[in-house]
This record gives C-alpha cells, sequence and structure tokens, in this order.
C-alpha cells in the first residue's frame, strides 16, 4: 500500500528533476491537440464537400425528370395538331364532337375508323402514351383509346379523369397520377390535356386527354440509384401528384406544397430536419423537388468523418512512440552527462564522460567537457572569450545575412501593436501590405495573371481601408486567362496613378473597375474610373508621351513606363491607351499577348541574346 501511494509522489519527482521529460510530454500533448484540430476542420470540410456532392447528384436526378416532363408539355402541342392534320380527321372529329346523336357516330364504322387511325397516329409519336381520353362536351360523354388493344370506347363517369375532365373549361390542364386497370394490367399513369375545336363549335367542342405512363420517370430516377437522396416529387401548383419516387400516389393533395412553393433550401418535416432542392415552371403550373433527409447525408458522412480520425489517431499513435523512443535516447545521453558532472564536481576531475560515435550537440558538449577538465582553469578563461567572440561572429552573419524577413517580422510585431491598440483597420493594412511586399520580393520576372490580380487585390484593400467607404471597387476576370503569363507588377502602377490623380478625397461614390478579357488570342484589360478624369491638353500630352516609346523627357513609374515595359517584352502593336473625359470618367486599356510564364521567359532568354534589352 505505501508502494502504491508513492507512485504519485515518485512521478511528480521525475518530472519536476527531469526538464526534457516535461517537454517532451509537452510537445506530445501539443501535437496531438493540433492533430485533432485538423482532424475536426478536415472532417467538417470534408463532410459539407461531400453533403454538396451528394446533394448535387440529386439535383441532377431531379433536372433530368423535370426535363422529361417539361418536353411531354412541349411535344403535347404537336399530337393535338395531328387532329388538324387533313380536312378528312378535322371532318370526322367535327361530326364526333358536334352530333347530338352519340349512337350517330358510333353506329358509323367509317368515322369511328378515321378516329381510331388518327388516335394511332399520335400513340405512335410516344412510346409512354397509354391511353388518350376524348371528352364530349355537347353530349358529356367521354371515350377512351387503348394503345395497347388499339380500339376506342366509350366510359362511364368512374373513369379515372372523367370528373375532372369534364370540369375544365378552354385551355391546357395537367393531371396528378392515378392508377389505371385495363383487364388484368394495372397502370400509374398522368395526363395533359388540352381544348378541342370543331368547324362549328370553335372553342371547347371537347377535351382532349394524352395520359403517360410513370415507369419512363421511374426508369430516369432509377438509372441515379445509388447516387441520390431522399424523395423525388413532381405535383401540380393545386397539389396533384405527378411523380413520387415513394409511389404515394391518390387524390389527397401533396401535404407540403406550401413548403415546396416558399422556395426554402431546408426545412424540419416531422421535427426532422430536411434539405430542400425544387425546380418550378410557373408557365405551366407545377414544380419538382427533392426532399433529402439530413440524417441520410450524415450518415454518409459518418464514414468519411471515421476515417479522417482514424488516419489522424494512427499518426498521432505512431508520432507518440516516435517521440517516446527519441525522449528515451536523449535521457540516456542527458544522464551520462549529468554523471559526469556530479564526478568532476565531486573532485575527481581524471573522469572522463565516454564519447559516443557521432556527430550531435551531445557529442560537442561530453567534448567540449572533457577539455575543460583537461585544460582546467586556462581552458575554462580560454573557451569564456572563445565563446563571447563565437557569439559577436554570430551576430555579424546575422546582421550581414539580414533579409526580408526581417521587415516581415517588423510588420508583424506593428500589426499585433495595432491590433491591442484597437486599430483594426492599420492592422489588416499593415498585413495586406506585408502579403504584398513578400509576393514582389519572391516572384520571378514574370508571373501568371492570377498572382497580378491577387497583388492588385491586396492593393486595392489597403487603399480601401483607407477610404472606407468613399471608394467602391470592382474586379472581374474571365477565370480561363489566369493561367497565362505577365511582367510583374505590371497593374499595380495603374491603380496607384487613379488614387493620386484621379479619385475625388470628398465624394462618397468614387468607384473603380478591373476587367479583363481574352480577345482574338489576345489578353485586354480595361480600368474605369468616374473620377476627375482631365482636361483635353493634358490628355493629348500623355497620349503623344504613349506614343514615343524610346522618349526619355518624362522617366516616372507611372503609365508611360507601364507602356514601355509592354512595348519591350511583346512589341508592337501592345501597349497601353488612355480615354478620359474631365469631371467624369477615366478609361486606360491593357493589351497584352496571351503567353505562358515559360514563353515569356524564352522569349525574354532570346531578345538577351541579341542585344536588344
Amino acid at each position: 500500500m505505501k508502494l502504491l501511494r508513492d507512485i504519485p509522489y515518485n512521478l511528480r519527482n521525475l518530472f519536476r528533476l527531469r526538464f526534457y521529460n516535461r517537454l517532451m510530454l509537452y510537445n506530445t500533448l501539443i501535437f496531438l491537440l493540433v492533430a485533432y484540430l485538423l482532424a475536426f476542420l478536415a472532417s467538417r470540410y470534408a463532410s459539407e464537400l461531400d453533403t454538396v456532392k451528394q446533394l448535387q447528384q440529386s439535383r441532377d436526378a431531379l433536372s433530368a425528370v423535370f426535363s422529361f416532363y417539361n418536353r411531354k408539355h412541349d411535344n403535347f402541342s404537336n399530337l393535338v395538331y395531328t387532329l388538324y392534320d387533313s380536312a378528312e380527321t378535322h371532318n370526322a372529329l367535327s361530326m364526333m364532337l358536334e352530333s347530338t346523336s352519340d349512337d350517330k357516330y358510333e353506329n358509323d364504322p367509317f368515322t369511328k375508323q378515321k378516329i381510331v387511325k388518327v388516335m394511332q397516329d399520335i400513340a405512335v409519336q410516344d412510346r409512354d402514351i397509354s391511353l388518350i381520353l376524348i371528352y364530349k362536351t355537347l353530349t358529356d360523354i367521354q371515350y377512351v383509346y387503348n394503345s395497347n388493344n388499339k380500339f376506342i370506347d366509350r366510359v362511364g363517369e368512374d373513369f379515372p379523369f372523367f370528373n375532372q375532365l369534364k370540369q375544365k373549361t378552354a385551355g391546357r390542364y395537367i393531371f396528378g397520377t392515378q392508377n389505371i386497370e385495363s383487364g388484368s394490367l394495372s397502370q400509374k399513369v398522368y395526363g395533359i390535356s388540352g381544348t378541342l375545336g370543331t368547324k362549328e363549335i370553335n372553342r371547347n367542342a371537347g377535351q382532349l386527354l394524352v395520359t403517360y405512363n410513370t415507369q419512363a420517370l421511374e426508369a430516369i430516377l432509377q438509372e441515379y440509384n445509388g447516387k441520390t437522396q431522399g424523395r423525388f416529387v413532381i405535383v401540380t401548383n393545386n397539389g396533384e401528384i405527378i411523380l413520387d419516387s415513394n409511389s404515394q400516389y391518390g387524390r389527397v393533395t401533396f401535404p407540403l406544397l406550401k413548403l415546396l412553393q416558399s422556395g426554402v433550401h431546408s426545412a424540419s418535416i416531422n421535427d426532422k430536419p430536411y434539405y430542400i432542392q425544387t425546380i418550378a415552371n410557373e408557365n405551366r403550373n407545377y414544380i419538382a423537388a427533392n426532399l433529402v433527409p439530413k440524417a441520410e447525408i450524415d450518415q454518409k458522412n459518418a464514414s468519411i468523418r471515421f476515417l479522417i480520425y482514424g488516419v489522424f489517431t494512427a499518426m498521432a499513435f505512431v508520432c507518440a512512440i516516435l517521440y517516446s523512443i527519441a525522449g528515451t535516447f536523449v535521457s540516456r545521453r542527458v544522464n551520462a552527462v549529468i554523471l559526469g558532472m556530479k564526478r568532476v564536481s565531486s573532485n575527481n576531475l581524471s573522469y572522463r564522460i565516454p564519447i559516443y560515435v557521432g556527430n550531435d550537440e551531445f557529442t560537442e558538449i561530453v567534448a567540449r567537457f572533457n577539455s575543460m577538465c583537461d585544460e582546467l582553469q586556462a581552458t575554462i578563461n580560454r573557451e569564456y572569450i572563445n565563446e563571447i567572440r563565437k557569439k559577436n561572429a554570430e551576430l555579424n552573419a546575422l546582421q550581414a545575412g539580414i533579409n526580408p524577413h526581417f521587415l516581415y517580422n517588423t510588420l508583424e510585431a506593428i500589426r499585433i501593436k495595432a491590433i491591442d491598440d484597437g486599430n483594426n483597420d492599420v492592422a489588416e493594412m499593415i498585413m495586406l501590405l506585408a502579403h504584398l511586399y513578400r509576393s514582389i520580393v519572391r516572384d520571378h520576372t514574370f508571373i501568371t495573371i492570377r498572382k497580378e490580380i491577387n497583388m492588385c487585390g491586396m492593393y486595392l484593400s489597403i487603399l480601401s481601408l483607407r477610404y472606407a467607404s468613399n471608394l467602391e471597387y470592382e474586379i472581374n476576370i474571365e477565370p480561363q486567362m489566369m493561367e497565362y503569363g505577365i511582367p510583374k507588377n505590371l497593374l499595380q502602377p495603374i491603380i496607384e496613378n487613379y488614387f493620386v490623380h484621379g479619385i475625388r478625397d470628398n465624394n462618397e461614390s468614387n468607384r473603380f473597375i478591373i476587367r479583363g478579357f481574352l480577345q482574338d488570342g489576345d489578353i485586354c484589360f480595361i480600368f474605369e474610373d468616374n473620377g476627375l478624369g482631365m482636361n483635353k491638353s493634358r490628355l493629348e500630352h500623355i497620349q503623344n508621351l504613349l506614343k514615343a516609346v524610346d522618349s526619355k523627357t518624362e522617366s516616372s513609374y507611372g503609365l508611360s513606363n507601364v507602356h514601355e515595359r509592354i512595348y519591350l517584352v511583346y512589341g508592337n502593336p501592345y501597349g497601353l491607351w488612355l480615354e478620359s473625359e474631365e469631371n467624369c470618367e477615366t478609361r486606360v486599356i491593357v493589351r497584352i499577348k496571351a503567353m505562358t510564364c515559360e514563353e515569356l521567359d524564352r522569349n525574354l532568354s532570346t531578345i538577351k541574346n541579341h542585344g536588344d534589352l
């Protein structure tokens, strides 16, 4: 029992006496903390990315069924026109719909055959057509053509769609899916109807309802099987269900219709969160939707999170073992040094610490310690002087080798001070300046347009903090030109020119726009502002300077400098053009050849070899 009570004391004593052991423990804990923080961020990002991917796959399936159903509507007019293709067909239809006696039509096999023939012509235009219904307004009678037996029959009021169809007036209508029994077969069909006219009855002589089997819509969803999530529906604006991946058809109104029409992207349904994706056709009064429970998405994301945490846990475990092994090795070397110091301090000056093979810090320490024992006091004095000289040499080396990191660290210190004083704008400007300076110093002569635009963005961000709400700027660059090359810092002087000469300091509506686009194999940049502009004489003077490329009358890091750099790199007909109207606007146009950084470097080498630069 006493031994167990002494364990906490012994552990505390161990870590109190062995600083390196504590340091290794702290490093391990910090590493684990950082590792699991990165695992958390990585898993969260991966989950969000996978959620977007899963929803996009479902969105693709939703678009497919929506487009398919939309094509049925587009083709419906062609089906109706079939009834009026010929005078013979039109006469037969008119006779059928205008006759006050249905027996007269039904006992006329010649007319009836013509109607059957035109129904066949309609049915063959779309293999998804199941039944074609003709409602006769004059006698309140409905006929049905079955594409399977290719025959037309009169049906009673209990036939699906009959009561709905007889209530419709002139126009086009859509009908939700209903189940129709045909012999031993049962099929789910939806319908689209339109008004029929005859020679004597121009409007609403009857209704033509074409029904389509839902199998084609369901087959489209089946093609995405395993890639989609949730429930897919197509419903009319009055709540009739055209398609339901859960097969919950019926005459009841779709209960979530108002939720779909609201356009929300997420909602709680039956106390469960859902993602909602919708595509609506307002002109034709229907909407397609995909309802995905968040639990389904999270369930698939769980495996990703488990994998990420598992990988990071394994990495942390391996690193902890390596830390432990390294700590044991270092501890053994430290203990050897401590033992030697204890023996020497006990006046055993003949003791020497064994030197292991190697060239590391401990070998150097041991060698120095043994040398100290050999030379005793004289060696101590000599080592003291050598140490001072060594420190001075290191200081001189550091001072001689100072590099841009000095400026970065200085700016960072200023930024932190600004944050401590509450000057967040100043802190942000300093941070942007440091990033901008680093970009300018590190890169080569030619950089990608993406990097150049990033530097311009940082420069504008710095100045936008200066002008606050008095400045609005916009950068609109075509993505396909971002990887082409450009001379470094070519565009920044144009922006600087605006802030030096063009901006209105007391105006709250300053606007600066940068646009970039590809045109006929060249890259064009347009800089526009609504600033002070310039008068005609000043404009003509600057335009003359730009035309005289080799003129040295005015040397400045401005527009003429930019124009000359373009001329030297690209030659004619590339360069910079200026348009301006006093107190109104200024437009600077830059045109260069679309070349990669590698092509520009080779071109520059060629020019240097010929002595042109």
